[in-house]
Order: structure tokens, then C-alpha cells, then sequence
């Protein structure tokens, strides 16, 4: 596993079995974490318009609130009712942290409906722009936490992450049919799932010279 990676699987079995208010807790924590290592990010942040964002993790029971604009930026966890916001993010945890540290293409995402966005538009690509002005470490922020334990929680979290994954693609080998003695399904679903996110980046891409053209051409 790439140790600059979040940890998607211990962090999607965590933020499903935890109580909401310790999640509340952590979100807060974190953004604090955030706030004190990249002071440019929330400056540009508090420079945008007030803007309100609901992001809704597909694969979690949890929804969350991305406030900026004028005052510090803040994440809380969504109780009840959908708040009234500029617009609403939606998509796995993986894909949603992949847009807040940039290790994918943004355009990508958002091209490949990997994430949707429902409401003003012009408000997410604003985030997307300020964020892209970052190099953000999900993992180091939440490790940070740790104080002196970091270093001791970020090899923990690794080793179980990794675990976790090498379980999960036995269950897919075990769970797929007619599976030929000798193959090793777990090297081929890693790489079936590389060549796809490849393909899908290069298809977002390719969209996105077609409408450029289309564009100049107009």
C-alpha cells in the first residue's frame, strides 16, 4: 500500500460504527489540524464568497457541511434535515478524499461522475480551484492528532489497512466463479482496477479537449 494514501477502508468501517457526536468531534479536530498547517488554504478559503457545501459519502450513513467564505472554514456532521446550501457533493469516501489531496484528477471526477454535483456548480469548481493550490496529506492531518504517538499510529493504521485490503481481494477471489486453480485474482482485480481508473481518466480528459474545441470552434 502507498503510504501516502488514506487509509479508505479503516476510515469508511470507522465513520460507519462510530457515534455521531465523536464524529462530529473528529471532523472538528481535524479541520483544526488543517488550519494550523496550511494557513494559506483557509485564507484563500475565507477570501470566496459565503458558501455553504453538503457532501454526502455514497458508501457511508453520515452527511457532512463544508461552510467557507468570510469566516474560518468549518466541516460539521449534518443532523436531520438537509440544510439549505449553494450545493450538494456526492460520492464515495475514496473519490471524495481523492479530491481534497488532488491525487486525481479533478476534472476526472467530475467528468467520469465518479462525483456529482447538484446545485451551483460554480461554487464547487471555486473549491476545487483553491484546493488545487495545495498539496494536502489526509493522513498525515489525522495523524497529527496523535501528538507524539503520529509516527506509532501512521505504521498501526498501514499495517491494518493493508490487511484489510489483502482480506477484501480474497473475498473477491473466493466469491468469483469458475475461478481457474493458479490465478492469482487478487493481482488481476488490482490491475483490472488500475487500467480502469487509467482509462476513465483518459476519457475525462478527451471530453474535455472535444468541449474545448467545440468551444474555439463556436
Amino acid at each position: 500500500m502507498d503510504e501516502v494514501t488514506f487509509p479508505i477502508i479503516i476510515a469508511r468501517g470507522m465513520l460507519a460504527a462510530l457515534p455521531r457526536p465523536v464524529i462530529g468531534r473528529g471532523a472538528a479536530a481535524l479541520m483544526r489540524s488543517m488550519r494550523r498547517h496550511h494557513p494559506d488554504l483557509f485564507r484563500n478559503l475565507a477570501a470566496l464568497p459565503p458558501t455553504r457545501l453538503q457532501v454526502e459519502p455514497t458508501d457511508l450513513p453520515h452527511r457532512f457541511l463544508l461552510s467557507f467564505g468570510e469566516k474560518p472554514a468549518s466541516l460539521t456532521l449534518v443532523r436531520g434535515d438537509a440544510p439549505a446550501c449553494h450545493a450538494t457533493l456526492k460520492g464515495s469516501v475514496d473519490s471524495l478524499l481523492a479530491l481534497l489531496e488532488g491525487r486525481i484528477d479533478s476534472d476526472a471526477l467530475f467528468f467520469t461522475r465518479a462525483i456529482t454535483i447538484v446545485g451551483d456548480t460554480s461554487a464547487v469548481v471555486a473549491l476545487r480551484n483553491t484546493l488545487d493550490r495545495e498539496e494536502i496529506s489526509l493522513l498525515d492531518e489525522a495523524m497529527a492528532l496523535l501528538g507524539p504517538l503520529r509516527g506509532i499510529g501512521r505504521r498501526s493504521v498501514l499495517r491494518w489497512e493493508g490487511r484489510a485490503e489483502r482480506l477484501r481481494d480474497r473475498i473477491i477471489a473466493m466469491r468469483a466463479p469458475d475461478a481457474p486453480e493458479g490465478r492469482d485474482l487478487a493481482a488481476e482485480c488490482g490491475s483490472l482496477r488500475a487500467e480502469i481508473e487509467t482509462l476513465k481518466s483518459r476519457l475525462a480528459k478527451q471530453e474535455i479537449l472535444a468541449r474545448r474545441k467545440q468551444g474555439v470552434a463556436a
